[in-house]
C-alpha cells in the first residue's frame, strides 16, 4: 500500500515532485536523477510515486497517476514491462553485477506502452565495483525517453560518476518542527511515546510512526529493564540473549540510546533531560552501577555490533551479542562506579 493515500504527497516531498513535474513538462526531465532521503521519509514510496506518475497514460499529467489507465493497473499489479525495480535480493548484501545486467537490457528495449521506460536502483550504495561498471555506460549513454532513479540516504560515498550524470533531489524533512506537525495532523494528538519518537527520529517521521505503532517504546522500556537486572545480577546473560534474540537489530540500537542517557545522568542530567523518559527508571541504576570508563568500552562494542548488522551476518551477529551481554555482567563487576 502505498504511503500517499489518494495520491497525496507529503509537505515533504511536495517540493522534489513539482521540480520533476516542472522539468517533465518543459521536456527538460534528466536521464537520471539521485534521489537522497534518510531512512523514515518514505524516499522509496516517493520514488515509485515518481516512477508511477511518468509510466502513467493519462492525457493531462495530474498530482499523481490517475491509477486508472492500463498502465497504472499494470504498474498495481508489479507486471508493467516497462518498470523495473531493482533491490539487494534475499539473502545477499549487494546488487549483483547480473542483476544490473538485466536492468540494462530492459532499459535497451522499445518501451511495450509507447512512453517512457523507468529504472529505479533502491540503493546506490549496495552496488559493488563490477555492477557499477556495468551501470556505468547506461549512465553515460542513455537511450531516448528512459529515467533511470538512484536511491541513497547519503551523498557520502556515491561515487563521482553518479554525482557527475546523475542531477540530485533531496527528500527530507528539515528539523522536528514538521515531523511534529505532519504526526500531528495524521494522528491529531502527539502521546508521550510520540515525544519519545520525536527526540529519536526528528527528521525521519516514519520512523516515529514504527516506533509508536510497532510497540517499540514499550519494547525498548522491557529490554532496559532487562539489561538492567544484568547488570545489577538479578538475571543471566544468556537467559536475556534468548528473550531477546528476535529483536537483536532493536536492541542494539536501544543499547547506543541508553548508554548515551546513562553518561547524561552520570553528569548529572534528570528525567527530563534524557532521550528515553520512560525507561529512566531502569537507565539511573545503570549509571549508579557503571563507571564512565566501562559505559564507553560497552559503547564500542556496540558499535561493532552495529557494523555486523550492516554486513548482514547473523551467525556472528548472534555469537556476539551473547559475548556483549557476558561482557556487560563482567564491565559491571570491574567498573563499579565509585562515585555513587
Amino acid at each position: 500500500m502505498s504511503l500517499f493515500g489518494d495520491n497525496q504527497l507529503t509537505p515533504w516531498q511536495q517540493e522534489p515532485f513539482e521540480q520533476i513535474a516542472k522539468q517533465y513538462a518543459q521536456e527538460q526531465l534528466p536521464h537520471s536523477i539521485l534521489m537522497l532521503g534518510e531512512e523514515g521519509v518514505g524516499r522509496d514510496d516517493f520514488a515509485v510515486f515518481v516512477a508511477q506518475w511518468m509510466l502513467c497514460g493519462a492525457s493531462e499529467k495530474q498530482v499523481g497517476a490517475c491509477g486508472q489507465c492500463k498502465s497504472c493497473q499494470l504498474f498495481k499489479a508489479g507486471s508493467h514491462p516497462d518498470y523495473h525495480y531493482l533491490d539487494v535480493e534475499e539473502g545477499k548484501t549487494q546488487i549483483s553485477v547480473a542483476q544490473v545486467r538485466e536492468l540494462i537490457e530492459h532499459m535497451q528495449e522499445s518501451s511495450h506502452q509507447a512512453g517512457w521506460k523507468v529504472a529505479n536502483i533502491t540503493n546506490v550504495h549496495a552496488l559493488n565495483a563490477s555492477s557499477f561498471n556495468a551501470l556505468l555506460k547506461t549512465l553515460e549513454e542513455p537511450q531516448p525517453n528512459t529515467l533511470l532513479i538512484l536511491q541513497a540516504e547519503q551523498l557520502q560515498g556515491v561515487p563521482a560518476t553518479i554525482k557527475s550524470r546523475a542531477q540530485l533531489r533531496k527528500v527530507g524533512v528539515t528539523d522536528s518542527a514538521m515531523t511534529r506537525q505532519w504526526l500531528e495532523q495524521r494522528h491529531d494528538f502527539i502521546s508521550r511515546e510520540m515525544e519519545t519518537g520525536i527526540q529519536l527520529f526528528p527528521t525521519a517521521p516514519y520512523k516515529v510512526e514504527s516506533f509508536v505503532e510497532e510497540g517499540e517504546a514499550f519494547k525498548s522500556g522491557e529490554f532496559i529493564y532487562d539489561y538492567a537486572d544484568i547488570v545489577q545480577g538479578k538475571q543471566t546473560p544468556m537467559d536475556i540473549a534468548e528473550r531477546w534474540q528476535s529483536e537483536l537489530e532493536n536492541c542494539v540500537f536501544w543499547c547506543q540510546l541508553m548508554f548515551h542517557d546513562v553518561l547524561y545522568i552520570q553528569q548529572g542530567a534528570g528525567e527530563d533531560d534524557v532521550q528515553l523518559k520512560a525507561q529512566f527508571g531502569a537507565t539511573a541504576p545503570i549509571a549508579d552501577a557503571i563507571s564512565p570508563k566501562g559505559v564507553m568500552l560497552l559503547l564500542t562494542k556496540i558499535i561493532e555490533l552495529q557494523r555486523l548488522i550492516k554486513l548482514k551476518s547473523p551467525a556472528n551477529l548472534m555469537a556476539s551479542w551473547q559475548s556483549f551481554l557476558i561482557y556487560s555482567s563482567q564491565i559491571a563487576i570491574k567498573y563499579k562506579n565509585i562515585a555513587s
